[in-house]
């Protein structure tokens, strides 16, 4: 028997900025992977319920084409990467905090526009609202 094959339906939908148009897509987030996050503890569930949209509706940088097979989907190669400042983390427990300094969100998201992976990096230290090393890191910027 065929394992169940999780449909778009089994997640959260959240609207992104399109790089191409600046309209909006939606991006998809499964439910699998939420409850992974949520599992680690309350500062990633907050995060990815949070954080994670503010980042894909209002990034301060799009970047295409990842260069770092670690970056990559492993099911489906990985196409965007959505980068912000967000105004504040979360401590383990869930408070707010102080965004960490010197520090960007980046969120990847794939071909099918699945938000697969997301994650504090560090800043670059020419400009902080960017990760280090973008420029060898994806090939192009898109926004």
């Amino acid at each position: 028997m065929a394992d169940k094959k999780e449909s778009r339906r089994d997640g959260l939908k959240v609207e992104a900025v399109n790089p191409v148009d600046g309209s909006t897509v939606e991006v998809f987030i499964s439910s699998d992977r939420m409850q992974a996050v949520g599992r680690r503890s309350m500062a990633h569930a907050k995060e990815c319920g949070f954080i994670v949209p503010m980042i894909l509706q209002k990034p301060t940088a799009i970047f295409e084409g990842l260069r770092r097979d670690e970056d990559e989907d492993r099911d489906v190669a990985g196409w965007l990467c959505y980068c912000g400042v967000p105004p504040h983390a979360y401590h383990a427990d869930g408070t707010q905090r102080d965004p960490f300094p010197n520090q960007v969100y980046l969120v990847f998201v794939n071909e099918n526009k699945v938000a697969y992976n997301w994650r504090w990096e560090e800043a670059d230290p020419n400009d902080a609202k960017l990760p280090q090393n973008h420029e060898q890191r994806f090939k192009k910027r898109a926004l």
